[in-house]
Parts: C-alpha cells; sequence; structure tokens
C-alpha cells in the first residue's frame, strides 16, 4: 500500500474535504486527488462518494480511516524516537482531561508546557464522558479511579484527599447533600474529622452527573458535598467553604492513560513528566 496515498486520504477524510486538507498538509488539491485515486485504483475498491457538495466516506473507506489513524500517528512517533526528526518533542498532543481538574489548574500546566516545548502543538479537552482514545485519536487520557482496562497503560500522578465540604452557612441533621451520578447513595457516610471518626447523617437534596457542577451547587450553597482537596483547598483556605472531615478509605487516585500498543512519544512523556512535577507533594 502506497503509504502518500494513504496519508493524503486520512488528510481529506478527517478535515473532510480536499480545500480544507491540502491547507492543513501544504499539499495541493490535484495531488491530493490522485493521490487518493491511485490509492483506490490499488486497492481495487472506491472509499470516497464524490457527491454535488462535496464527498462522503464509503463504509470501506471508514474501516480505512479508522485503522489506520492510529498507525500513521505511531509511524510519526516510531520516526521521532528513531531521530529522523528532532529529537526535542514536535507534533500534536490530543489529551483528555476531567472538567473539575481542567478548571482547577490545566491551564496553568498547558502554558508551561507550551513555552517548555514551543513545537507542540497541544489541545486539551475537558470532559466528563468515558472517551475511547484510540477511536478518538487521543494520545492520552487522564483518568479518576479509572477501571482495568487492557488497552491502556499508565501512571499514577495524584492522589487525593475526599473531603465533605460545604458552605459555613449550610447546616441541618440530616445534612443536605450533593450526590454525583449513582455513587454515595448511602445515607451515612464514614467521616474522620481531627482524628476522631463518625458517621454523618445525610439527605440527599439533588444528584448531579458533572463534579463541576457538584462544585458550583456547593458554592451556591445547596448543600455539602464529597470533592477532591485539589478542587476545595483555596476554598477552604479562604473560609468560602468549610471541611466537616475527609471521607475514610475515600482517596481519589487520578491516572494518566495511554493506548498500550503504542509506545510513549517524546511529547507524551514530557507531558506526563510534567504533571508528575506539578503535583508532587
Amino acid at each position: 500500500m502506497d503509504l502518500n496515498g494513504l496519508k493524503s486520504f486520512v488528510a481529506v477524510a478527517a478535515e473532510g474535504g480536499f480545500g480544507a486538507a491540502s491547507r492543513k498538509t501544504g499539499i495541493a488539491k490535484t495531488s491530493l486527488s490522485r493521490h487518493v485515486r491511485q490509492l483506490e485504483e490499488q486497492l481495487d475498491v472506491r472509499l470516497l462518494e464524490r457527491t454535488q457538495t462535496g464527498f462522503r466516506l464509503t463504509d470501506e473507506g471508514r474501516f480505512l480511516l479508522e485503522k489506520s489513524q492510529p498507525l500513521l500517528a505511531e509511524l510519526d512517533d516510531l520516526a521521532e524516537v528513531l531521530g529522523t526528526r528532532r529529537l526535542s518533542p514536535s507534533g500534536k498532543l490530543r489529551i483528555s482531561v476531567p472538567t473539575i481538574m481542567a478548571n482547577s489548574s490545566f491551564g496553568e500546566i498547558a502554558a508551561r508546557y507550551a513555552r517548555l516545548y514551543p513545537d507542540v502543538q497541544l489541545e486539551v479537552v475537558a470532559e466528563d464522558r468515558r472517551v475511547d482514545p484510540v477511536r478518538e485519536g487521543y494520545d492520552a487520557v487522564l483518568r479518576a479511579q479509572p477501571s482495568v482496562d487492557e488497552e491502556l497503560m499508565g501512571k499514577r500522578i495524584l492522589s487525593d484527599t475526599v473531603l465533605l465540604v460545604c458552605r459555613p452557612d449550610v447546616q441541618g441533621a440530616p445534612l443536605p447533600f450533593i450526590a454525583l451520578g449513582n455513587l454515595y447513595r448511602e445515607k451515612r457516610l464514614e467521616i474522620r474529622h481531627q482524628g476522631v471518626e463518625h458517621q454523618v447523617e445525610t439527605r440527599e437534596v439533588m444528584r448531579l452527573s458533572s463534579p463541576t457542577m457538584i462544585y458550583d451547587a456547593v458554592l451556591a450553597g445547596a448543600g455539602a458535598a464529597l470533592l477532591p482537596l485539589i478542587v476545595i483547598g483555596e476554598d477552604i483556605k479562604n473560609g468560602t467553604l468549610v471541611s466537616l472531615g475527609e471521607q475514610i478509605d475515600g482517596e481519589i487516585n487520578f491516572w494518566f492513560l495511554y493506548p498500550s500498543r503504542r509506545h510513549l512519544s517524546l511529547r507524551t512523556r514530557a507531558f506526563m513528566t510534567l504533571l508528575e512535577e506539578h503535583f508532587s507533594p
């Protein structure tokens, strides 16, 4: 299979058109069109169906795009490691992070990374859904309490304490409580406060799917919630929120994960190292 033809096809399909792909790659539209046509002839299959407004991918085209994108990315990474490209990190780096962490510190981390590695095009996407890094084109993802996944490997970059917090004016017995998704359904929370373990009786007032929404609701005085220290540390220091204690056995771990079938590129490794430095005790 012609590698240039495959790269041209992926560029056209990913960018949504020959013009956009030409601007992205610097290759003339006529050359891109010729490469794709030659690839179709070589494979003896139609990859693009031309329409009045542009084109659409055939089933074979979608299959080839899905399978070839990670392979081409791996080839680029191999070239980088073997020294055919610059030895300093370069290229595009796409990371998915939970919104709660993105809102607390990732702007600072991204800015430092950009200063250290100006040749890397960094994209950080904040989202609470579970993404598939291979199918969705992510180099790595940051996840809280990840389940075992044979397709991913990585490193824990932060272990954090989970605290029960609320505004100083929030009171009540049982305590009004904001729950996350389908977690923390029990009415009594096991809490350790100033070295003493006790139970806190709660009354659920709302259930929100996003930790960021929960944090905002706590700040607005809607009730108490369990949140990691990294998120609410400054609010406790300045008195906006008060801690009612830490959740017993409630440690939360954040992991930096990447596809196990790919080696760790220089740009991805540099980002992971920066995270470790930022979150080190």
